[in-house]
Protein backbone atom coordinates (compact mmCIF):
# COMPACT_ATOMS: atom_id res chain seq x y z
CA UNK A 1 0.00 0.00 0.00
CA UNK A 2 1.30 3.33 -1.44
CA UNK A 3 0.52 7.00 -0.06
CA UNK A 4 2.30 10.24 -0.61
CA UNK A 5 3.15 13.44 1.16
CA UNK A 6 4.92 16.65 0.77
CA UNK A 7 7.36 15.23 3.34
CA UNK A 8 8.37 12.24 5.05
CA UNK A 9 6.36 13.03 8.06
CA UNK A 10 3.48 13.97 6.22
CA UNK A 11 3.65 10.52 3.72
CA UNK A 12 4.25 8.56 6.81
CA UNK A 13 1.14 10.36 8.35
CA UNK A 14 -0.80 9.94 4.81
CA UNK A 15 -0.32 6.16 4.93
CA UNK A 16 -0.88 5.88 8.94
CA UNK A 17 -4.29 7.46 7.36
CA UNK A 18 -4.83 4.99 4.56
CA UNK A 19 -4.26 1.76 6.59
CA UNK A 20 -6.50 2.73 8.92
CA UNK A 21 -9.05 3.87 6.66
CA UNK A 22 -8.96 0.12 5.53
CA UNK A 23 -9.03 -1.28 8.79
CA UNK A 24 -12.18 0.25 9.49
CA UNK A 25 -13.56 -0.56 6.14
CA UNK A 26 -13.03 -4.31 7.37
CA UNK A 27 -10.28 -5.16 4.81
CA UNK A 28 -7.06 -5.52 6.82
CA UNK A 29 -6.87 -6.57 10.32
CA UNK A 30 -6.28 -4.13 13.02
CA UNK A 31 -3.52 -5.18 14.76
CA UNK A 32 -1.09 -5.43 11.20
CA UNK A 33 -1.89 -1.43 11.47
CA UNK A 34 -1.34 -0.31 15.09
CA UNK A 35 1.98 -0.15 15.91
CA UNK A 36 4.68 1.82 18.06
CA UNK A 37 5.09 4.67 15.73
CA UNK A 38 0.67 4.43 15.16
CA UNK A 39 -0.67 8.28 16.00
CA UNK A 40 -2.67 8.41 18.78
CA UNK A 41 -5.74 10.36 16.47
CA UNK A 42 -5.96 6.98 14.38
CA UNK A 43 -5.63 4.52 17.50
CA UNK A 44 -8.58 6.58 19.35
CA UNK A 45 -10.72 6.04 15.69
CA UNK A 46 -9.73 2.65 16.06
CA UNK A 47 -11.30 2.24 19.78
CA UNK A 48 -14.68 3.60 19.29
CA UNK A 49 -14.75 1.66 15.78
CA UNK A 50 -14.46 -1.14 17.90
CA UNK A 51 -16.71 -0.37 20.97
CA UNK A 52 -19.19 0.29 17.72
CA UNK A 53 -18.96 -2.74 16.51
CA UNK A 54 -19.39 -4.54 20.08
CA UNK A 55 -22.86 -3.46 20.01
CA UNK A 56 -23.09 -3.29 23.66
CA UNK A 57 -22.85 0.65 24.31
CA UNK A 58 -26.48 2.40 25.03
CA UNK A 59 -26.61 5.74 22.86
CA UNK A 60 -25.97 7.41 26.19
CA UNK A 61 -22.55 5.63 26.75
CA UNK A 62 -22.01 6.17 23.48
CA UNK A 63 -22.69 10.26 23.64
CA UNK A 64 -19.93 9.98 26.57
CA UNK A 65 -17.30 8.43 24.72
CA UNK A 66 -17.18 10.40 22.04
CA UNK A 67 -17.66 13.84 23.71
CA UNK A 68 -14.65 12.07 26.05
CA UNK A 69 -13.03 11.49 22.85
CA UNK A 70 -13.07 14.59 20.80
CA UNK A 71 -12.99 16.97 23.97
CA UNK A 72 -10.29 15.32 25.85
CA UNK A 73 -8.22 12.43 24.89
CA UNK A 74 -7.57 13.56 20.65
CA UNK A 75 -6.38 17.32 21.86
CA UNK A 76 -3.98 16.20 24.32
CA UNK A 77 -3.05 12.72 22.98
CA UNK A 78 -3.99 13.01 19.46
CA UNK A 79 -0.44 13.90 18.04
CA UNK A 80 1.55 11.61 19.90
CA UNK A 81 2.49 8.37 18.90
CA UNK A 82 1.89 5.58 20.65
CA UNK A 83 5.22 4.80 22.37
CA UNK A 84 5.11 8.47 23.56
CA UNK A 85 1.90 7.94 25.76
CA UNK A 86 3.83 7.41 28.77
CA UNK A 87 2.40 7.66 32.33
CA UNK A 88 4.03 11.19 32.58
CA UNK A 89 2.01 12.17 29.73
CA UNK A 90 -1.31 10.78 31.34
CA UNK A 91 -0.71 12.15 34.26
CA UNK A 92 -0.14 16.05 32.85
CA UNK A 93 -3.54 15.88 31.27
CA UNK A 94 -5.35 14.39 34.14
CA UNK A 95 -3.44 16.66 36.56
CA UNK A 96 -4.51 19.63 34.08
CA UNK A 97 -8.63 18.41 34.80
CA UNK A 98 -8.37 17.78 38.31
CA UNK A 99 -6.57 21.49 38.65
CA UNK A 100 -9.43 22.94 36.80
CA UNK A 101 -12.24 21.23 39.07
CA UNK A 102 -13.34 18.54 36.51
CA UNK A 103 -12.87 15.93 38.77
CA UNK A 104 -15.56 13.51 36.90
CA UNK A 105 -14.24 14.19 33.30
CA UNK A 106 -10.49 13.41 34.83
CA UNK A 107 -12.40 10.31 35.78
CA UNK A 108 -14.09 9.43 32.29
CA UNK A 109 -10.76 10.38 30.47
CA UNK A 110 -8.66 7.80 32.61
CA UNK A 111 -11.03 5.02 31.89
CA UNK A 112 -11.37 5.61 28.40
CA UNK A 113 -7.82 6.32 27.78
CA UNK A 114 -7.12 3.37 30.11
CA UNK A 115 -9.35 0.99 27.66
CA UNK A 116 -7.70 2.43 24.21
CA UNK A 117 -3.86 1.83 25.67
CA UNK A 118 -5.12 -1.85 26.71
CA UNK A 119 -5.98 -2.25 23.26
CA UNK A 120 -2.44 -0.95 22.09
CA UNK A 121 -1.07 -3.93 24.46
CA UNK A 122 -3.28 -6.47 22.90
CA UNK A 123 -2.09 -5.38 19.60
CA UNK A 124 1.21 -5.64 20.60
CA UNK A 125 1.83 -1.62 19.96
CA UNK A 126 2.52 -1.22 23.69
CA UNK A 127 4.71 -3.27 26.19
CA UNK A 128 2.12 -2.25 28.90
CA UNK A 129 -0.33 0.19 29.39
CA UNK A 130 0.76 3.57 30.98
CA UNK A 131 -2.78 4.38 32.57
CA UNK A 132 -2.47 2.14 35.25
CA UNK A 133 0.87 4.23 36.36
CA UNK A 134 -0.87 7.45 36.22
CA UNK A 135 -2.02 9.72 38.72
CA UNK A 136 -6.13 9.00 40.09
CA UNK A 137 -7.39 12.40 40.32
CA UNK A 138 -10.13 12.55 43.16
CA UNK A 139 -12.49 14.39 44.30
CA UNK A 140 -12.34 16.87 47.62
CA UNK A 141 -13.75 15.50 50.47
CA UNK A 142 -18.09 15.66 49.35
CA UNK A 143 -19.69 18.06 51.05
CA UNK A 144 -23.13 16.87 53.20
CA UNK A 145 -26.43 16.21 51.48
CA UNK A 146 -28.28 19.14 50.73
CA UNK A 147 -32.06 18.63 51.48
CA UNK A 148 -35.35 21.21 51.28
CA UNK A 149 -36.78 22.63 54.05
CA UNK A 150 -40.26 21.75 54.54
CA UNK A 151 -41.44 25.38 54.68
CA UNK A 152 -39.50 25.68 51.45
CA UNK A 153 -41.06 23.14 50.08
CA UNK A 154 -44.27 24.78 50.81
CA UNK A 155 -42.63 28.08 49.48
CA UNK A 156 -41.59 26.59 46.52
CA UNK A 157 -44.80 24.82 45.41
CA UNK A 158 -46.63 27.92 45.68
CA UNK A 159 -44.04 30.02 43.43
CA UNK A 160 -44.02 27.06 40.75
CA UNK A 161 -47.63 27.10 40.33
CA UNK A 162 -47.57 30.99 40.19
CA UNK A 163 -45.12 31.06 37.85
CA UNK A 164 -46.60 29.11 35.28
CA UNK A 165 -50.10 30.99 35.15
CA UNK A 166 -48.05 34.12 34.53
CA UNK A 167 -49.26 35.29 31.61
CA UNK A 168 -46.53 34.87 29.54
CA UNK A 169 -47.76 33.50 25.93
CA UNK A 170 -45.64 31.65 23.32
CA UNK A 171 -46.52 31.97 19.59
CA UNK A 172 -49.76 33.30 20.60
CA UNK A 173 -50.61 31.14 23.56
CA UNK A 174 -49.63 30.20 27.37
CA UNK A 175 -45.95 28.72 27.30
CA UNK A 176 -46.95 25.10 29.20
CA UNK A 177 -43.71 24.04 30.98
CA UNK A 178 -45.48 21.46 32.88
CA UNK A 179 -43.25 22.94 35.88
CA UNK A 180 -45.90 21.98 39.09
CA UNK A 181 -46.53 18.41 37.29
CA UNK A 182 -42.73 17.67 37.04
CA UNK A 183 -41.93 19.58 40.33
CA UNK A 184 -45.05 17.29 42.43
CA UNK A 185 -44.12 14.13 40.57
CA UNK A 186 -40.74 14.28 41.61
CA UNK A 187 -40.95 15.55 44.89
CA UNK A 188 -43.27 12.33 45.20
CA UNK A 189 -41.21 9.69 43.65
CA UNK A 190 -37.47 10.78 44.10
CA UNK A 191 -37.21 10.01 40.33
CA UNK A 192 -34.13 10.99 38.54
CA UNK A 193 -35.36 14.06 35.87
CA UNK A 194 -34.43 12.34 33.07
CA UNK A 195 -36.58 9.35 34.34
CA UNK A 196 -39.57 11.48 35.44
CA UNK A 197 -39.69 12.98 32.05
CA UNK A 198 -39.63 9.49 30.10
CA UNK A 199 -42.78 8.57 31.53
CA UNK A 200 -45.22 7.27 29.10
CA UNK A 201 -48.81 7.04 29.41
CA UNK A 202 -48.61 3.10 29.83
CA UNK A 203 -45.94 3.13 32.03
CA UNK A 204 -48.47 4.80 35.01
CA UNK A 205 -51.49 3.35 36.11
CA UNK A 206 -53.57 5.73 37.88
CA UNK A 207 -56.93 4.27 38.26
CA UNK A 208 -55.33 0.89 40.40
CA UNK A 209 -56.47 0.70 43.89
CA UNK A 210 -52.97 1.13 44.86
CA UNK A 211 -51.61 3.70 42.05
CA UNK A 212 -48.39 3.20 40.49
CA UNK A 213 -45.87 4.07 38.05
CA UNK A 214 -42.79 1.87 36.63
CA UNK A 215 -39.52 3.18 35.45
CA UNK A 216 -38.74 1.71 32.03
CA UNK A 217 -36.67 4.52 30.52
CA UNK A 218 -35.03 7.54 30.73
CA UNK A 219 -34.48 10.90 28.66
CA UNK A 220 -30.22 11.14 26.58
CA UNK A 221 -29.20 13.22 24.18
CA UNK A 222 -27.32 11.07 21.71
CA UNK A 223 -25.54 13.16 18.99
CA UNK A 224 -27.48 16.77 19.87
CA UNK A 225 -30.74 15.42 19.67
CA UNK A 226 -33.22 14.25 23.14
CA UNK A 227 -34.45 11.08 22.40
CA UNK A 228 -36.09 8.27 24.97
CA UNK A 229 -33.63 5.73 25.72
CA UNK A 230 -36.12 2.18 26.03
CA UNK A 231 -34.14 1.34 29.37
CA UNK A 232 -32.86 3.59 32.60
CA UNK A 233 -29.77 4.01 34.14
CA UNK A 234 -29.30 0.75 35.36
CA UNK A 235 -31.14 -2.69 35.95
CA UNK A 236 -31.76 -1.59 39.30
CA UNK A 237 -33.41 1.57 38.26
CA UNK A 238 -36.08 -0.03 36.81
CA UNK A 239 -38.83 0.08 39.69
CA UNK A 240 -42.59 0.17 40.05
CA UNK A 241 -43.21 3.32 42.32
CA UNK A 242 -46.34 4.15 44.37
CA UNK A 243 -47.80 6.78 44.20
CA UNK A 244 -48.81 9.51 46.95
CA UNK A 245 -52.62 11.27 46.33
CA UNK A 246 -50.57 14.76 44.95
CA UNK A 247 -48.70 12.76 42.43
CA UNK A 248 -51.90 11.62 40.99
CA UNK A 249 -53.29 14.58 40.78
CA UNK A 250 -50.57 16.03 38.83
CA UNK A 251 -50.23 12.90 36.58
CA UNK A 252 -54.04 13.95 36.01
CA UNK A 253 -53.31 17.40 35.40
CA UNK A 254 -50.50 17.15 32.85
CA UNK A 255 -52.76 14.70 30.67
CA UNK A 256 -55.52 16.80 30.92
CA UNK A 257 -53.95 19.40 29.07
CA UNK A 258 -53.91 17.62 26.25
CA UNK A 259 -49.96 17.76 25.20
CA UNK A 260 -49.32 15.57 21.77
CA UNK A 261 -47.11 13.17 23.13
CA UNK A 262 -45.32 12.05 20.40
CA UNK A 263 -44.48 8.33 18.99
CA UNK A 264 -43.34 7.44 22.72
CA UNK A 265 -47.47 8.92 24.19
CA UNK A 266 -45.39 10.98 26.92
CA UNK A 267 -46.34 12.03 30.25
CA UNK A 268 -44.71 15.60 30.22
CA UNK A 269 -44.05 16.25 26.56
CA UNK A 270 -42.82 19.56 24.88
CA UNK A 271 -45.48 21.12 23.00
CA UNK A 272 -43.69 19.94 19.88
CA UNK A 273 -44.32 16.11 20.85
CA UNK A 274 -40.77 15.30 21.58
CA UNK A 275 -39.11 14.63 25.25
CA UNK A 276 -38.99 17.85 27.18
CA UNK A 277 -35.53 18.93 27.81
CA UNK A 278 -33.89 18.30 31.51
CA UNK A 279 -31.82 21.28 30.81
CA UNK A 280 -35.28 23.39 30.17
CA UNK A 281 -36.75 22.52 33.46
CA UNK A 282 -33.83 23.68 35.77
CA UNK A 283 -33.74 26.79 33.66
CA UNK A 284 -37.89 27.23 34.53
CA UNK A 285 -37.38 25.99 38.12
CA UNK A 286 -34.46 28.48 38.60
CA UNK A 287 -36.95 31.42 37.19
CA UNK A 288 -39.45 29.79 39.23
CA UNK A 289 -37.48 30.59 42.31
CA UNK A 290 -36.26 34.04 41.98
CA UNK A 291 -37.50 36.54 44.47
CA UNK A 292 -38.51 33.16 47.06
CA UNK A 293 -35.18 32.97 48.94
CA UNK A 294 -35.12 29.08 47.75
CA UNK A 295 -32.56 27.88 45.60
CA UNK A 296 -32.89 24.04 45.02
CA UNK A 297 -32.50 21.59 42.01
CA UNK A 298 -34.35 18.52 40.53
CA UNK A 299 -31.62 16.68 41.92
CA UNK A 300 -32.37 18.12 45.66
CA UNK A 301 -36.04 16.51 45.54
CA UNK A 302 -34.13 13.00 44.76
CA UNK A 303 -32.03 13.62 47.85
CA UNK A 304 -35.09 14.96 49.77
CA UNK A 305 -37.15 12.18 49.23
CA UNK A 306 -34.80 9.42 49.83
CA UNK A 307 -33.97 11.33 53.68
CA UNK A 308 -37.55 11.76 54.15
CA UNK A 309 -38.51 7.89 53.86
CA UNK A 310 -34.85 6.67 55.78
CA UNK A 311 -35.49 8.72 58.59
CA UNK A 312 -38.70 7.95 59.24
CA UNK A 313 -38.70 3.76 57.61
CA UNK A 314 -35.03 2.27 56.80
CA UNK A 315 -32.47 3.32 55.04
CA UNK A 316 -33.35 -0.08 52.31
CA UNK A 317 -37.09 1.89 51.50
CA UNK A 318 -34.74 4.85 50.39
CA UNK A 319 -32.71 2.65 48.13
CA UNK A 320 -35.01 0.42 46.64
CA UNK A 321 -37.52 4.12 46.09
CA UNK A 322 -34.59 5.70 44.40
CA UNK A 323 -33.53 2.66 42.54
CA UNK A 324 -30.00 2.02 43.87
CA UNK A 325 -27.83 -1.17 43.63
CA UNK A 326 -26.31 -0.47 46.71
CA UNK A 327 -27.89 1.44 50.29
CA UNK A 328 -23.80 2.58 50.33
CA UNK A 329 -24.66 5.07 47.58
CA UNK A 330 -28.08 6.22 48.94
CA UNK A 331 -26.39 6.43 52.71
CA UNK A 332 -23.24 8.71 51.09
CA UNK A 333 -24.46 10.57 48.18
CA UNK A 334 -28.77 11.28 48.86
CA UNK A 335 -29.66 10.73 52.58
CA UNK A 336 -28.69 13.91 55.13
CA UNK A 337 -27.20 12.88 58.17
CA UNK A 338 -28.64 13.92 61.02
CA UNK A 339 -26.19 13.67 63.86
CA UNK A 340 -28.22 13.08 67.23
CA UNK A 341 -26.38 10.94 70.17
CA UNK A 342 -27.95 7.88 71.69
CA UNK A 343 -30.12 9.28 74.61
CA UNK A 344 -27.38 8.58 77.68
CA UNK A 345 -29.21 11.10 79.97
CA UNK A 346 -29.73 7.93 82.55
CA UNK A 347 -25.45 6.69 82.37
CA UNK A 348 -24.19 9.94 82.49
CA UNK A 349 -26.68 10.90 85.96
CA UNK A 350 -25.10 7.97 87.84
CA UNK A 351 -21.58 9.61 87.48
CA UNK A 352 -22.68 12.57 89.51
CA UNK A 353 -25.12 10.38 91.43
CA UNK A 354 -22.29 8.34 92.87
CA UNK A 355 -20.20 11.47 93.92
CA UNK A 356 -23.53 13.56 95.51
CA UNK A 357 -23.21 11.84 98.45
CA UNK A 358 -19.65 12.95 99.36
CA UNK A 359 -20.30 16.04 97.49
CA UNK A 360 -23.71 16.84 99.94
CA UNK A 361 -22.09 15.83 103.37
CA UNK A 362 -18.63 17.79 102.62
CA UNK A 363 -20.91 21.04 102.05
CA UNK A 364 -22.77 19.95 105.01
CA UNK A 365 -19.63 19.82 107.48
CA UNK A 366 -18.39 22.98 106.06
CA UNK A 367 -21.01 24.69 107.61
Amino acid sequence: MEAYGKSGPAAQSALEDKLHKTTLDGTADAGSTINPETRMTLVLDQWIAEKRAEGQLTPQSLTTYLGVLERDLRPAFGALRVREVTPVAVNRVLMALGQAGKFDTARQARNVMSQVMTMCVRYGAAAFNPVRDAVTVRKPKRKEVRTIALEDITLLRKAVREWEDRPALLRGRRNITLLPQIVDTMLGTGLRIGECLALRVEDVDLDAEIPTLTVTGTVVRVEGQLVRQPKPKSDSSRRTITLPSFVVTAIREALALGLDGGPDDLVFPSTKGTPRSPGRVRDHLREAQEGIGVDVTPHDFRRTVATQVANSTTLSNARALLGHADESTTARHYVQRVHVAPDLRVVIDRLIQQTATEVDSGSQSGE
